[in-house]
């Protein structure tokens, strides 16, 4: 659908669920329109069946904030802080709205009628109460099930956690009433006890239509693998597409190898690539220690996944603790020139556009770009090797670009480098990505 059909689409998913929970349904000029809206829209589907997914969502999870990834231990005065520290950091004024509980929130059984119940240690006002907090401070709110048995962590309790498998349409009613704005599906617990093994089209395309079935306009990011199939462009709103992502530099190629050939394949009707978290900074240094951050990667590599992820339009979700933020969180997590790239209205995914012929292994030197609404193209010049390489930009590889002389802006130096003539060249370190900005 065109923009502002799928913005009239989610205003009428979100007046058919209002209605519903006034009990209202007297027929209005809005039921009208949508009713015609519908109509249209039929000659068209796409991924977002919710009407959301119009750009990449920005936001924070909780992942690898209290201690080391997958210890994820989460609680209401965490959430609450580091929203708090969200707003007062400038996160919140650049872009990054999703508040997310990853696998940490849930209790370790269901209730007696068996609705899925949040961890009543961790979230003693209830989970519909946050919300409503985060709501009223101009955040929208995420939570993490799976789709099968049992989630993938039981985030430092000694039981396993419910996953959503039998339940869907219960749970999918149950995060829509507490106002949830997104929901992170993940595969865990899918060989049932009998041996059976689910699958994930099916396990997926079910989960989904129970979402939209609430009326709720809620963001589903799923797991789809790699490559991605082509059942996971009707399917929700963004997909992971590669191998969790760790804050180690060899994790970090991988997960941008799996980026490679999917620009076309991203947008607002096929959905956005998804390769998992930023851990910007550093993840925690285990249970309850200081510092807050115990970096896995250097400062030009955090500036790399950066980069790489702003080109390719994927979802900018913080997985650290944004409360003690460095000096290279602040540089790379709030930089407005990439963050513009990200969420450019274009809503085109970019990738590889060549290589350059370093003296190195194979594919150690690439050009990764993506053209923007306004006409012009950013492209970054991306060394992947253990030592520095002069890269050349030649104009011709440009999609769309006759003019041979372009100015070029650095969006990591915030500088007019000047304009060239036929090509760009620069000397570009081990493990950088230097990313310009081109325009006639």
């Amino acid at each position: 659908l065109h923009y502002p059909l799928r913005r009239q689409r989610q205003m009428c998913i979100r007046d058919r669920y209002q209605r519903r929970v006034r009990g209202d349904w007297k027929m209005t000029f809005v039921t009208l329109s949508c009713l015609l809206l519908f109509l249209l829209s039929s000659l068209s589907v796409d991924a977002s069946d919710n009407g959301l997914g119009a750009l990449p969502p920005m936001g924070w999870n909780t992942w690898c904030t209290e201690g080391y990834c997958g210890l994820d231990v989460c609680s209401e005065d965490e959430v609450k802080s580091v929203a708090l520290a969200m707003i007062s950091n400038g996160m919140q004024s650049a872009g990054y709205n999703y508040v997310n509980l990853d696998d940490c929130w849930a209790d370790t059984t269901r209730d007696a009628n068996g609705n899925i119940r949040w961890d009543p240690a961790r979230f003693p006002s209830g989970i519909p109460a946050l919300v409503q907090w985060l709501h009223s401070r101009s955040f929208k709110f995420g939570l993490y099930t799976a789709a099968g048995i049992t989630t993938c962590n039981n985030g430092t309790r000694p039981h396993s956690i419910p996953g959503s498998y039998g339940y869907y349409e219960q749970d999918a009613r149950s995060f829509a009433s507490w106002d949830v704005d997104y929901v992170k599906l993940d595969w865990c617990g899918t060989r049932l006890l009998n041996g059976t093994v689910l699958d994930q089209q099916v396990q997926t395309d079910e989960f989904y239509a129970a979402m939209n079935k609430t009326g709720k306009p809620m963001w589903l990011n799923f797991h789809c693998g790699h490559p991605p199939q082509q059942w996971c462009q009707k399917d929700g709103n963004s997909y992971r597409v590669g191998p969790d992502h760790h804050d180690k530099w060899d994790n970090t190629i991988l997960a941008i190898k799996s980026l490679k050939g999917l620009g076309k394949s991203a947008g607002p009707k096929t959905g956005w690539n998804d390769p998992d978290f930023l851990e910007t900074g550093g993840q925690g240094c285990g249970a309850n220690q200081k510092p807050a951050h115990c970096p896995g990667q250097t400062d030009t590599e955090y500036r790399t996944v950066f980069s790489i992820w702003c080109i390719t339009s994927s979802p900018l979700i913080v997985a650290t603790d944004v409360r003690d933020m460095t000096p290279i969180m602040q540089e790379v997590l709030l930089n407005k020139e990439l963050i513009a790239v990200d969420q450019d209205p274009l809503a085109v995914g970019g990738d590889v556009i060549g290589e350059w012929k370093c003296d190195g292994p194979a594919g150690a030197c690439e050009i990764w770009g993506k053209p923007l609404k306004d006409g012009s193209y950013v492209a970054g010049l991306f060394n992947s090797d253990d030592k520095n390489h002069s890269i050349t930009l030649d104009f011709s590889i440009i999609p769309g670009f006759s003019t041979k002389t372009l100015n070029v802006r650095d969006l990591w130096k915030h500088s007019e480098l000047g304009k060239f003539t036929n090509s760009y060249t620069t000397e570009v370190q081990s493990h950088e990505t230097v990313v310009v900005k081109l325009y006639a």
